[in-house]
């Protein structure tokens, strides 16, 4: 028994009032509701708001919506989107600052000599980060990867102040390079893993 279009766009709708837009996510948990379902018609032979109701049950806790101080504290995420990518989040900021500190110490008595070429790759590292953005196919297409690629928009919007801002002390300056280039191997596989998810679905 397959389900038809409007029961499918039900499940769609039901997911969205609970703020799963990440399209990745809300894909993979449309197909096990959609299975469920379909399973349930067969078996007990009841029609679909019946069966998608029993279907969303063992999903309720994962399904409600909450904030979390180290993703977001502007909106809400369901707790299956927190538990999936709170690690990655966590992950994310460890390694960057952990690399970032690392660098910092051993490259102090580099940089004094070679300050020029640090400048060079932060800046080179925070154009090609603007230029992924503007190259992201459908920007309209939210995904998890899309949502980690955003995550450190922050430290690349500090280039300009690396760059431009005399006031900032030698230490810190550095220390905001360090955190941009720490963080743009991750800024390129999560763009790579959102254009690979784009042209998989066809969302071109």
């Amino acid at each position: 028994m397959q389900l038809i279009l409007s029961q499918l766009d039900a499940i769609d709708r039901y997911l969205e009032q609970h703020q799963l837009d990440f399209l990745d996510f809300k894909l993979e948990i449309k197909d096990h509701l959609a299975t469920a379902t379909e399973g349930l018609m067969k078996e007990k032979e009841i029609p679909f708001d019946n069966a998608f109701l029993l279907a969303v049950e063992p999903w309720k806790n994962e399904l409600n919506v909450k904030k979390h101080w180290l993703i977001s504290n502007e909106r809400l995420f369901p707790n299956f989107v927190i538990q999936r990518i709170k690690y990655k989040v966590a992950f994310h900021y460890g390694v960057v600052l952990t690399l970032a500190i690392i660098i910092a110490v051993f490259s102090s008595n580099y940089l004094n000599e070679n300050q020029a070429l640090l400048k060079y790759c932060v800046g080179l590292c925070g154009i090609i980060y603007f230029l992924l953005r503007r190259l992201m196919k459908n920007k309209k297409v939210k995904t998890s990867y899309r949502f980690h690629f955003d995550y450190f928009y922050m430290p690349v919007l500090l280039v300009f102040a690396y760059f431009f801002e005399s006031q900032l002390s030698f230490v810190y300056a550095n220390f905001i390079g360090f955190l941009v280039l720490a963080n743009f191997p991750f800024i390129i596989y999560y763009f790579i893993k959102h254009q690979q998810f784009v042209r998989k679905y066809q969302l071109l």
